[in-house]
């Protein structure tokens, strides 16, 4: 017999959205270890690979409002992780010295907790799922 659960299983939004809070959760438990929240540990990951992002850029990397992003940035630079510097009309962002040292904190934060999740769904499952959902996001930004 199914159960009301079972009637928004086959809805993408629901089923999305409840794997992205058990996610959020594990990655939480993780990024806390190290003071870090998973969207601050993704900016330390980001600016490592590419200093001087913008927030513009950043909040299309990460999928966030550039909001969110300022106010994260705003945060992070209280805890001394990374700094913004004004270039014309753009803010860009820098990581700096304690940040580059945190970006490895974040690193492995962000490594166990795709060893947790992998561990439960399964290494073939997770790398089918990466595929399908980026290719909906790539669809789903184009229009």
């Amino acid at each position: 017999m199914p159960t009301l659960k079972d009637h928004f299983n086959s809805c993408l939004f629901f089923s999305s959205s409840a794997l992205s809070r058990i996610l959020n959760r594990t990655a939480m438990e993780q990024f806390k270890v190290f003071d870090l929240s998973p969207t601050q540990g993704f900016i330390l990951m980001t600016l490592r690979k590419a200093p001087g992002t913008s927030i513009g850029v950043l909040a299309e990397v990460l999928v966030l409002d550039q909001t969110t992003v300022t106010k994260t940035i705003e945060k992070m630079e209280f805890k001394g992780l990374v700094a913004r510097e004004l270039f014309g009309r753009n803010t860009r962002v820098f990581l700096t010295g304690k940040g580059e040292e945190r970006e490895a904190d974040a690193k492995s934060a962000w490594k166990k907790t795709r060893l947790a999740y992998t561990s439960i769904i399964g290494t073939g499952e997770v790398q089918h799922l990466c595929d399908v959902l980026g290719t909906a996001q790539t669809k789903a930004t184009e229009r």
